[in-house]
């Protein structure tokens, strides 16, 4: 009698034979598998869109005074002083090969922070920060040339942009 209550009291749980009640429900299952994705800072360097992972920006200055370093690469626009730590800025248009122009008042330096190095990236404009997902990023087109391609680690399309998702670990390898 025991077990016809318990197989009752069980049915009465879970309703009929076969189907989940919200109690037997999977949560997981319930919400969907969600897709991957990754925070990006757009930030646009001449007429071209690009990105850098949320996480190794520490936070984006305004382009003051860039004090030139005398004896640096080519690729040091300088250093800055950033609340009294010394920071050195990186020209990715030197790396990426693109124009120089005059800076206007949207330039602005993002501070990167990646393990014992920090450096700043010297661009334009900052735009806005972006949710990608994974899926939508691509490998990097044959036609861009291998010296450059080397510091962009994927693209993707983003409403009319094509934005190059800088490859950070590889730009800093070059200070090291």
């Amino acid at each position: 009698m025991e077990k016809e209550f318990s197989s009752q009291r069980i049915e009465e749980i879970t309703g009929a034979e076969g189907e989940k009640t919200p109690y037997q429900e999977d949560l997981y299952e319930r919400e969907g598998t969600r897709e991957e994705t990754i925070q990006l800072v757009i930030f646009r360097l001449s007429r071209e869109w690009y990105g850098v992972e949320i996480t190794k920006v520490k936070e984006a200055i305004k382009a003051g005074k860039i004090t030139y370093l005398p004896s640096s690469p080519g690729y040091i626009a300088g250093i800055v002083n950033l609340r009294g730590n010394i920071l050195s800025v990186t020209d990715l248009k030197t790396i990426l090969g693109l124009p120089h122009e005059e800076p206007t008042e949207k330039a602005r330096i993002l501070a990167i922070e990646y393990g014992m190095v920090n450096t700043g990236f010297f661009v334009d404009e900052v735009v806005e920060s972006m949710e990608v997902p994974k899926s939508k990023i691509t490998s990097v087109l044959p036609t861009i040339p291998s010296e450059v391609a080397k510091y962009i680690k994927g693209q993707c399309k983003m409403e009319d942009k094509l934005i190059a998702i800088i490859n950070v670990e590889r730009i800093l390898e070059m200070k090291a």
